[in-house]
């Protein structure tokens, strides 16, 4: 006997003996099948015929390739991919290894997926596998396997199907008797999060959908956010049952409402969470981050608790607003060139905070930019990652684009640069090509005309705004004196010594802790439309994103509360993609068309100065009693006006010419490049190997 067949002989034995233990022995049991097709295998070689061996062989090659894939999958090297979209989109993000990783609790998923149902939409059953894989994977990254995944198959009538429905997983109807059922519970000790299914329209939102609700659960602790803003957020909307973002706040922080007076409505705060006694300052270590909506109107008083807030190491997101659509609809109708008729001013500012840190805000005048604003609605900018200009902070981590709507900017006043002694950060900016317009401009029954006007008229400076800064550092006071309250309500029998030794105990003048003062230059940017849309799904209410600005602004708030693990799990989906390049052509066509344009202009004007010498003349005489000199110059004049129009016609077309061929360039190009590529290679390679054989 060889040392082969011995050796083949050893391994169906001690194959078939683990086969036998693993009858009996729990532990071995899920390898039961791998013993006995290993046996099955090594027997294959002992026989000496060699037909004997092919008919092992073609019984145990399909059965071994079979149990391979099938071991293969349920392991982590079985979830391996290789990810080649531009945005890795289906790459998990570090935060979300790093909230897998620190997991203390465990954490229970229950996955609800019925699949074997007739008619089940063509877009779930591609879905399915997806959230499958993704499930697993996140299932192997977590620490300490603090996370269990339990893989349901709710059939209909049976205790799984009661199960997802006591967890709120929607059911789908697919036909008229047959429902459909996808979705998953999350729960961690005594919290539990659902989501209600998983929709193929929010496949590039999966990783956000699970790993948020894994990271709700897993939190013992909701972080408190304060809200200040002249609106009321929590009403109103699309919904009329407060807006979309407000909503999604509520659902992933504790939201204080402090209206405009913070300090009144901080003792019922203080009541409803048993922090104690209130006291007359906002505390950072209670209220994580303070988020300022539209400040309109804002007193002295409310801007000290914020310069204190700041102080004391707060981090406050302002988001001011030259016009803001959602205030002018809070009032009656707006006539032009008429202050407004009631309801919420429409302009917003923080006059105290922008003067001490040098920053330029010029209220009632909108930012128009020819680079991000569409053809069609100059009001509003659709910025991509070239406005982008912070690509390191994290706050931008994985957002594609935002929108604003009648923006303003941001600037260093007097020549000098936002916050002096400060550390200033310009998340996202303006182009060179803009210009400002007031409200009057824009409320005026010819504001289209106007806007185009603005838009030719455009400014090429070497300064942008700024439309959304982060200024950090020791801030010192933009109050000197103390609190401005204080003075107001000053007892008359009060010393000076008491006085100033009040003012001393309560107001900081330089910062304790390093703080963080966010600027957005528009408010509106987070309302319904802007930043969320609703739409009703059978039963439930979805909100799905429209553009990345409620991400961007969850990006802020996530790391503001000392959280940066979500940070690029919120924004994967692309919602649209601007076509700078071809935007960038049409503005250098449309500059060279604005030139020959002038210049008829200029022509025009200078044949009328002429004819206005002679034209009293003409008038004066008769059309029969006309000198042939001024008859020949009123043809000439004429012609001349004739041929001014056509060439302004025909400049117009060549115009449009040029755009239609840069359109038709990149559409060919797009589609040529790749083919001619392969068709030089494949030519390249046919040469190449034509020399080899000829060398042989």
């Amino acid at each position: 006997m060889n040392v082969s067949k011995a050796f083949a002989i050893g391994i169906t034995t001690i194959g078939f003996i683990l086969f036998v233990l693993s009858q009996f022995l729990d532990s071995l049991s899920p390898l039961t099948w791998y013993f006995a097709i290993g046996s099955f295998i090594a027997l294959s070689f002992v026989p000496n015929s060699r037909l004997i061996r092919v008919g092992f062989a073609a019984v145990a090659l399909p059965i071994f390739i079979f149990f391979f894939t099938e071991f293969v999958s349920r392991t982590d090297v079985g979830n391996k991919s290789i990810d080649l979209t531009e945005d890795n989109r289906y790459t998990l993000s570090e935060g979300t290894r790093a909230i897998l990783s620190e997991l203390k609790d465990p954490v229970t998923i229950n996955y609800y997926v019925t699949r074997d149902v007739d008619g089940t939409p063509s877009a779930y059953k591609r879905h399915i596998p997806r959230v499958d894989s993704f499930l697993r994977q996140v299932e192997g990254l977590a620490n300490d396997k603090n996370i269990t995944l339990n893989f349901i198959d709710p059939e209909p009538n049976t205790d799984e199907e009661d199960a997802a429905l006591l967890d709120q997983v929607q059911q789908i109807p697919v036909t008229q008797d047959d429902k459909f059922l996808f979705g998953a519970s999350i729960s961690s000790l005594d919290k539990k999060t659902v989501i209600p299914f998983f929709a193929p329209s929010q496949e590039t939102q999966l990783e956000f959908q699970l790993i948020s609700a894994i990271a709700e659960v897993s939190r013992r602790e909701t972080p408190v956010v304060g809200l200040i803003s002249a609106h009321n957020l929590a009403s109103g909307g699309q919904t009329n049952r407060g807006w979309l973002f407000y909503q999604l706040l509520q659902r992933s922080y504790d939201v204080a409402n402090l209206g405009m007076m913070p300090i009144e409505a901080l003792r019922t705060e203080y009541e409803r969470r048993k922090w104690g006694d209130a006291p007359d300052y906002l505390d950072p270590e209670k209220i994580k981050v303070l988020l300022v909506i539209h400040p309109a109107g804002i007193t002295p008083q409310t801007e000290f608790i914020l310069d204190q807030y700041i102080l004391r190491g707060g981090t406050v997101i302002a988001c001011v607003d030259p016009l803001s659509l959602v205030a002018q609809q809070s009032g009656r109708p707006q006539i032009p060139g008429m202050p407004p008729q009631g309801g919420t001013p429409p302009s917003s500012s923080l006059p105290k905070l922008f003067k001490k840190h040098n920053i330029g805000f010029k209220e009632s005048q909108v930012v128009i930019d020819r680079i991000y604003a569409p053809s069609n609605n100059p009001r509003i900018l659709l910025l991509n990652e070239e406005s982008m200009t912070a690509k390191d902070d994290i706050s931008l981590s994985e957002i594609k684009n935002l929108a604003f709507l009648m923006s303003g900017g941001f600037t260093g006043e007097n020549g000098k640069p936002m916050g002096p002694g400060l550390e200033v950060r310009k998340l996202v900016e303006s182009s060179y090509k803009y210009t400002f317009v007031t409200d009057q401009t824009l409320n005026s029954p010819d504001a289209a005309n106007q806007l185009r006007f603005a838009l030719g008229s455009r400014r090429e400076g070497n300064e942008k705004q700024t439309y959304v800064a982060l200024l950090s550092g020791t801030f010192t006071t933009a109050f000197p004196e103390g609190d401005p309250s204080a003075k107001e309500g000053s007892d008359e029998n009060e010393t000076e010594e008491d006085k100033k030794e009040k003012t001393t105990a309560e107001a900081l003048t330089t910062g304790i802790k390093a703080g963080n003062l966010y600027l957005f230059s528009d408010s509106d940017f987070l309302y319904d439309g802007m930043a969320y849309n609703a739409r009703r799904m059978f039963n439930t209410q979805v909100v799905e994103p429209i553009t990345n600005n409620g991400a961007f602004m969850f990006n802020i708030l996530d790391q503001a509360v000392g959280s940066e693990h979500l940070v690029g799990a919120r924004a994967r989906a692309e919602v649209y993609r601007p076509f700078t390049v071809l935007k960038e052509l049409e503005a250098e066509s449309e500059r060279k068309s604005k030139e020959n344009l002038d210049k008829l202009q200029a022509k025009e004007e200078r044949i009328e100065k002429e004819f206005q010498q002679i034209r009293s003349q003409m008038s004066s005489a008769q059309e029969a009693q006309m000198s042939p000199e001024l008859q020949a110059k009123r043809d000439e004049y004429i012609k001349n006006k004739v041929q001014i129009q056509k060439d302004r016609r025909e400049e117009k077309k060549a115009h449009q010419g040029r755009v239609d061929l840069l359109k038709a360039n990149i559409f060919w190009s797009n589609i040529l490049y790749m083919p001619l590529g392969v068709i030089v290679i494949g030519l390249f390679v046919f040469v190449w190997r034509k020399q080899q054989t000829k060398a042989r």
